[in-house]
């Protein structure tokens, strides 16, 4: 089976955010090969005083069935800060630095947000005056890219295979391999497609010369048809 997955349910964690009064964002974030920080604006979207924290953990693949690892390089991947109390209605950022290797391989990690209501009575562990109760967890993804990217891939009809050593996206629009599903909208799908891997649209019909297909690396947008 290939291993592929529309973007929005990678690791599972395609849980809408609205519903947690800390907003973090995209569920998948990528650092390019020419990045080396990351920044993730997080918003407090309640009127009341949050504390946020991060913890960073290696993943073997941001596919389902991806586990966790011990960082090979302690240190690779640092935050800051590494936590704080937002008030409410605010927002903050959070910075994450890639400090390991410089060689041709694509890393993966889970960024854990603890999300914590406040009221400031007693010192917590952040050092600021709140004590922390009810808690909930949000776990997000971060790809880092090779630092030594080659970025390739081919195209037979509908099937696309990532022949290099970067992740990106595909993205299809346009007319639909089933007219019952068209309503004179037509179809759209994105799908994440990791090194080595390969994906075969499901609804666009690529025959028809409406349809269109494009691929997001890093920040550029490619014309695939």
């Amino acid at each position: 089976m290939n291993k592929y997955l529309p973007i929005a349910i990678l690791v599972g964690i395609a849980t809408s955010f609205s519903s947690w009064a800390i907003n973090v964002g995209d569920i998948t974030s990528i650092m390019t090969s020419e990045e080396s920080s990351l920044s993730k604006e997080i918003i407090n979207t309640t009127d009341s005083a949050r504390y946020v924290s991060v913890t960073v953990k290696q993943l073997s693949s941001p596919l389902p069935g991806g586990v966790e690892m011990n960082l090979a390089n302690p240190g690779e991947l640092l935050s800051t800060p590494a936590n704080l109390i937002l008030p409410g209605d605010a927002k903050d950022v959070f910075r994450f630095f890639y400090k390991g290797p410089e060689d041709d391989k694509e890393r993966y990690y889970r960024l854990q947000w603890i999300d914590e209501p406040v009221s400031e009575s007693v010192a917590t562990k952040s050092g600021k005056a709140a004590t922390a109760t009810a808690s909930a967890e949000i776990g997000t993804i971060l790809v880092v890219a090779p630092r030594k990217e080659r970025f390739d891939y081919s195209r037979q009809g509908d099937l696309i295979t990532n022949t290099g050593n970067v992740s990106f996206r595909v993205i299809a629009y346009g007319a639909c391999k089933d007219p019952a599903l068209d309503q004179g909208k037509g179809c759209r799908e994105r799908y994440y497609v990791m090194p080595g891997t390969k994906i075969r649209l499901q609804k666009s019909d690529v025959s028809n010369s409406r349809t269109r297909i494009g691929i997001w690396h890093g920040k550029q947008f490619i014309t695939v048809k």
